[in-house]
């Protein structure tokens, strides 16, 4: 059963075209929550109020939201991880101190990962570190669920894919750019749909649920690496 959160958040929406998007922000001005755009409002304030059910309306981030819809529509946008609750104090993010960590044998339970205090969405420090290789993927590339994990050292692809699958910021920490090693698009919490057109929306191409890659000299179209 997820915990919900009893603190209040404060949430701002944005509408683009047939779009809703949200944020959620903590009393520590943190970013505790951006759920996928909806068709309506209610859809995303539904979303939020499943980790947070006690939040009240605000014009106060409605850039940020905005934010969120330029992404989702393509655009590439400076965003300060700073603002993301991920578990660690300002003075502590530093994202060269999580380079070297190692992760061996992770499997999909985190009961032996360290544990981060409430009231941040993010649990524990190996979620933190596989949020923070994924938010390194630049706008318009991809890369696979097994290459995270041989970045972060550990053949715990599970794990891998368990702390993807539970981002609290999608869009902003781009999960979408994340596919199988295969070329398919996988899955996606807003649904395969949706993944593709974020990913299209970004310059990638794509056949059916398949990234095409682009053609190099010295190598034939079906044997290139994906990043």
């Amino acid at each position: 059963m997820v915990k919900r959160h009893e603190n209040s958040i404060e949430v701002s929406t944005y509408r683009s075209g047939r779009l809703h998007f949200a944020v959620g922000v903590s009393g520590r001005g943190k970013i505790v929550r951006i759920p996928l755009p909806g068709e309506t409002e209610e859809e995303v304030l539904a979303e939020i109020s499943k980790d947070y059910p006690n939040f009240e309306l605000t014009d106060k981030y409605v850039d940020t939201a905005k934010t969120v819809s330029d992404a989702y529509h393509g655009e590439k946008v400076e965003f300060n991880l700073n603002r993301l609750d991920l578990g660690l104090d300002d003075s502590e993010f530093d994202e060269s101190k999580h380079e070297d960590q190692t992760f061996e044998n992770q499997d999909q339970t985190f009961e032996n990962q360290d544990q981060i205090s409430e009231p941040s969405p993010v649990k524990s420090s190996f979620e933190r570190s596989v949020l923070l290789e994924v938010s390194k993927i630049p706008h318009g590339e991809v890369t696979t669920y097994k290459k995270i994990s041989e970045s972060l050292k550990t053949q715990g692809y599970r794990a891998v894919g368990t702390a993807i699958g539970k981002n609290p910021f999608p869009i902003i920490i781009p999960c979408h750019r994340v596919v199988k090693s295969d070329g398919s698009i996988g899955n996606y919490s807003g649904g395969v749909k949706m993944k593709r057109e974020i990913l299209k929306n970004e310059g990638v191409k794509i056949k059916g649920d398949k990234i095409i890659l682009k053609l190099k000299k010295e190598l034939p179209l079906n044997e290139l690496p994906l990043h």
